[in-house]
């Protein structure tokens, strides 16, 4: 969580404790400095613990220490009071937040120029989620879609903000994984055993490095950390349609030695399972055959830090996650949406297997170099995706189905200089991706390269007044250089709040995927004789952003609300020529190509208005977030106003992308006293969402028990059962459209119903 303050009531005389620890739980030395009515300072002990005697009343605390980035917290401070900081070193990639305070944090006020929040070990815990895609369900400014069906193993990638996951980055420690065929990252199965948090920042920011393509955000997953204490945790869960999970970690330091080990088994035999149906093939009608949505996932994490000196420490994390998913059941579909019963008649795949597995690898070493820290890492990453399919039906399924190689491997080198007040970082990065594609290209590998250099610096020109900014230049072998630049504000007491403000540029490149282009010879055409291809002449979208946000704090309660709006110029959409049809009925042959192609301009705009609240004593807290993401094009060339098969609607000027809720809604209860917790969380979204259901809320919670070492908890998903069900609904989602054919139904994903664990952890 990016910079939190707390405000509690004013007293007479007041102690401030605390500790100080690096992002890998090792102890630092670093100085405190409070003022307000007074100054007063400390230093940390070894064990990072500090202590100052305050008069009650406001006060800015500031943590400074070689090596890390600053931090500041505003406190208004009663009796006794305690502040917990974790600080970045210098080098991790970001100026967003300068250090991370952790104060009661549901209620802090954010310095942060653009919106981050930090869902933590504790958040994903309390809710007993096991997957990372049921804590971003609860991110109002977050779309959840599923390309292949709502069935919890079925290919699920994320956007912020906008409608396009390739414009959202997703990174595993500050690594980027989107592939170049889809631009994204599926994250259906992967576990949240291996981490130790989930940054999640909105939009463009000049705290962003290591490249300009974050127009609509950033999703950085944080591997599980050393700890400065030995711990070890056993979990084990059993629950609803044939689940059961088995996570082992241990994570501690032996000397100069950190480490973090994780384990991680999750079974699901699905809601549909054996389900007995007739399907059509190429060959014959009514084929007898069964569908399923198991899926059987394993995981493993080792991450291990040495410490030459107290600024100079090795870092080697390896991850690996293997999935094999049963999709037969989100790939096919009862030809009469209201009959799905047994023995039926359906259309889609049939039986399909997918097996996805990634390997994430990372080196880094930082050292004292001048008055700064040097940081060099090389990162390897690897996305493997094999379909086998039991039947020829002819479907050519969506993008996301092929078999596929996804490699990329990059070296980064930066440079980073910090003070308590300022900071300054000098970096550069190459990095080199292929993509080999059996069922999509008829050459071994398709080969990509970028080089990226930067510069950030953020600094306080005034007591109250924070300055980040950021320049990055960006080189790719498929388009020209792109410069792109980003500066944010931050003013402290404005009202008694925070008002933030930033501006800045980004882009998005193009696929390897997209620019291939095919011979003719080698073109294969769906139901309508068109072929899809690729574009040699199709460039980069850029963005320019626009942010402006206020934060305050009403005693226990805290409100912050953020407006921006993204104009996206030459954004990529899939041209498909509207109305065509085969020639001659029953002969499939190539009469048309589909391409992607830069046309118009599309205008990404709302904001957030995010309220958190302390009960009484604090037993209790909650907080509640409302958005608004409007996404719509604000003028298309006439070839492509009719369809669009990329956003899967008919595209008119002035109209919302299909897929795109433009309002959504969270609620989050938490309870904790003695022991006994319990959590609750709603996530609501309006008509025209990813689904292509009318509007609907899912309701998650959690209640457990603590005896010692031992914590029992009951975890329940979608307990409502919104809009649930075994199988997608052609024809029976929302209408859309515009053009010549008017409104056309759309197909409606369903989720599954309600379901229960029953979560067993030793610690």
């Amino acid at each position: 969580m990016a910079l939190p303050g707390v405000i509690v009531a004013a007293a007479a005389s007041c102690a401030l404790s605390g500790g100080v620890r690096g992002a890998d739980g090792t102890p630092v030395r670093a100085h405190v400095v409070a003022t307000g009515g007074a100054t007063r300072a400390a230093d940390t002990d070894p064990q990072g613990r500090f202590t100052l005697e305050l008069p009650c009343g406001a006060a800015r605390v500031s943590i400074a220490a070689p090596g890390y980035a600053s931090a500041d917290v505003d406190v208004v401070a009663t009796g006794a009071n305690r502040v917990d900081v974790t600080l970045e070193p210098i080098g991790g990639g970001r100026l967003r937040e300068i250090g991370r305070v952790t104060v009661d944090g549901r209620l802090a006020v954010s310095h942060s120029t653009v919106p981050s929040r930090t869902i933590t070990r504790g958040d994903l815990d309390a809710m007993g989620f096991d997957r990372v895609v049921q804590a971003l369900a609860l991110v109002p400014s977050l779309t959840l879609t599923r390309p292949d069906g709502g069935a919890t193993g079925a290919t699920t990638v994320v956007s912020l903000r906008g409608p396009d996951p390739s414009e959202t980055r997703i990174a595993l420690d500050g690594q980027p994984l989107n592939d170049t065929n889809t631009g994204d990252f599926d994250l259906a199965t992967l576990p949240t055993s291996l981490l130790s948090a989930i940054d999640v920042s909105e939009g463009l920011g000049p705290q962003d490095s290591r490249g300009a393509d974050t127009i609509g955000g950033e999703i950085n997953l944080i591997s599980l950390r050393p700890t400065a204490r030995p711990a070890r945790a056993l979990r084990f869960s059993l629950g609803s349609n044939g689940s059961s999970t088995v996570e082992a970690n241990a994570t501690g330091r032996i000397g100069r030695l950190g480490y973090a080990l994780a384990l991680a088994d999750q079974q699901r035999q699905g809601f549909v399972h054996d389900y007995p149906v007739t399907i059509d093939t190429m060959n014959a009608l009514g084929v007898p055959t069964r569908l399923g949505s198991s899926f059987a996932a394993r995981s493993a994490l080792a991450n291990v830090t040495y410490d030459f000196s107290p600024r100079s420490t090795l870092r080697v994390r390896a991850l690996t996650v293997n999935d094999v998913r049963d999709e037969s059941a989100s790939q096919t579909a009862p030809i009469d949406a209201a009959n799905d019963r047994l023995g039926g008649q359906f259309v889609g795949s049939g039986p399909e297997t997918a097996s996805h597995s990634l390997r994430a690898t990372l080196a880094s070493l930082s050292l004292p170099l001048g008055a700064g820290t040097l940081v060099a890492s090389a990162a390897f990453s690897s996305s493997t995706r094999a379909v086998a399919r039991s039947l020829v039906t002819g479907d050519p399924g969506t993008p996301y189905d092929p078999s596929l190689i996804d490699k990329l491997g990059s070296t980064t080198f930066e440079w980073a200089h910090a003070t308590a007040s300022s900071s300054v970082a000098i970096g550069a990065q190459t990095r080199a991706e292929s993509l080999a594609s059996p069922d999509q290209f008829n050459v071994p590998a398709l080969r990509e390269y970028a080089s990226q250099a930067w510069v950030r610096a953020s600094g306080r020109l005034a007591p109250h007044l924070l300055v980040g900014a950021s320049v990055v230049d960006s080189v790719w072998s498929t388009f020209p250089a792109s410069l792109d630049g980003r500066v944010g504000v931050a003013v402290d007491d404005v009202a008694g709040g925070t008002l933030r403000f930033a501006v800045g540029t980004g882009l998005r490149a193009p696929l390897l995927a997209e620019k291939f282009v095919f011979p003719f010879a080698a073109l294969v055409p769906d139901g309508n004789c068109v072929a899809p291809n690729g574009n040699a002449d199709e460039r980069a979208e850029h963005a320019t952003e626009y942010e402006v946000g206020y934060g305050h704090r009403f005693g226990s309660t805290t409100a912050d609300l953020t407006l921006y709006r993204t104009n996206l110029r030459d954004p990529i959409e899939n041209f498909y020529p509207f109305g065509k049809t085969c020639n001659t009925p029953g002969l499939t042959e190539v009469e048309a190509q589909s391409f992607p192609v830069n046309v118009g301009n599309v205008v990404y705009r709302g904001g957030a208005l995010r309220v958190a609240h302390r009960f009484g004593p604090g037993y209790w807290t909650a907080s509640a977030e409302y958005a608004v993401n409007a996404a719509y094009p604000t003028s298309l060339p006439d070839f492509v106003s009719a369809a669009n098969p990329t956003s899967g609607s008919f595209l008119a000027p002035g109209q919302q992308f299909v897929g795109i809720p433009l309002q959504q809604y969270a609620l989050d209860v938490r309870y904790a006293r003695r022991g006994t917790h319990g959590a609750l969380a709603v996530a609501g979204k309006s008509a025209n969402n990813e689904l292509r259901q009318g509007r609907f809320a899912t309701l998650d919670a959690a209640f457990g028990r603590t005896w010692g070492n031992i914590d029992v908890t009951v975890a329940g998903t979608n307990l409502t059962s919104a809009v649930s069900g075994r199988f997608t609904q052609l024809g029976q989602g929302v209408m859309i459209g515009a053009g010549p054919k008017g409104l056309q139904p759309t197909d409606a994903l369903v989720l599954e119903p309600a379901a229960v664990r029953i979560i067993l952890t030793v610690r």
